[in-house]
């Protein structure tokens, strides 16, 4: 392990909040180092036994008083992740985005439509894999994030806000993290990802499942040398069919089930977040 290893903040997500336009904005910044070869680790969820010396060997050199972080959205909503962080550094800096949660559960699912994990059926998928839901049960996991670090030591990002302010969203959290204030780049005011659908399922699981493996045993290049020969485009093309969406029954069944959460987050945060209840 780096003897000078340490871990300053997180972003814990949760998943289709805002969190890649986050990454791809710090990892520009010369006083914060992020993960080298690979967004996330998934280490204090998936790989923690693989020790602190395997997670902190991501993190390469590390520049003189540079602010050392993950972007890490798949962290929110698992509380032995909260502990173990917590472990390591008491004192850690933890963002939380936020996004309507009707609309971060087609998002969510459009993501593991595309990794061939659920079928073309929005319905059935919310059956199939729970946690599209779970994840945007606000009210639930936010305050164990607060319990274990205290409310001066979290921060919240609307993805309303980035979408509107990018500059003053990024300011604010170079502020918060304590670093100089850098200019967006010009990709900082677009969308990340352009929408895609896998060819097949079977190649789209094939493809996942093949990267899982290779990141896995640190075989980050290898991934990262496939995607720049277009192999991407074997198994994924542009979307062509219609963005799923929800029914009128569906979305009113959400609002009930989401009510909760919204209203917690507007008093959270003092804020009027209506125009969550009317999409």
């Amino acid at each position: 392990m780096m003897t000078n290893f340490h871990l300053d903040f997180v972003a814990v997500g949760p998943q289709r909040t805002g969190t890649t336009w986050l990454h791809q904005i710090l990892q520009t910044h010369s006083q914060i180092r992020l993960p080298q070869a690979v967004k996330e680790t998934m280490f204090f969820d998936r790989y923690y036994d693989q020790g602190l010396s395997w997670y902190s060997s991501h993190f390469g050199h590390l520049p003189p008083q540079a602010k050392c972080g993950e972007i890490a959205p798949t962290y929110f909503d698992i509380p032995v992740v909260i502990d173990r962080i917590h472990k390591l550094n008491p004192h850690c800096q933890i963002i939380i985005n936020l996004r309507n949660p009707l609309e971060r559960v087609v998002s969510l699912y459009l993501h593991h439509y595309s990794k061939g994990r659920v079928g073309n059926s929005l319905s059935e998928a919310l059956i199939e894999m729970p946690q599209i839901l779970e994840s945007g049960r606000y009210a639930q996991h936010i305050p164990r994030w607060l319990d274990q670090f205290g409310a001066d030591r979290v921060m919240f990002i609307l993805l309303d806000d980035v979408e509107s302010q990018p500059q003053q969203v990024l300011n604010q959290v170079c502020d918060w993290l304590e670093v100089a204030r850098i200019d967006l780049p010009g990709a900082g005011h677009e969308k990340v990802y352009a929408a895609r659908q896998p060819r097949s399922q079977l190649l789209a699981q094939l493809g996942t499942n093949c990267v899982i493996w290779l990141r896995k045993h640190r075989l980050h290049r290898l991934v990262e040398f496939s995607k720049s020969l277009g192999l991407k485009k074997m198994f994924f093309k542009p979307r062509t069919t219609a963005t799923p969406q929800l029914s009128p029954q569906q979305q009113q069944e959400l609002r009930v089930y989401y009510e909760p959460d919204i209203t917690f987050v507007e008093k959270l945060l003092k804020r009027d977040l209506s125009v969550w209840r009317a999409q």
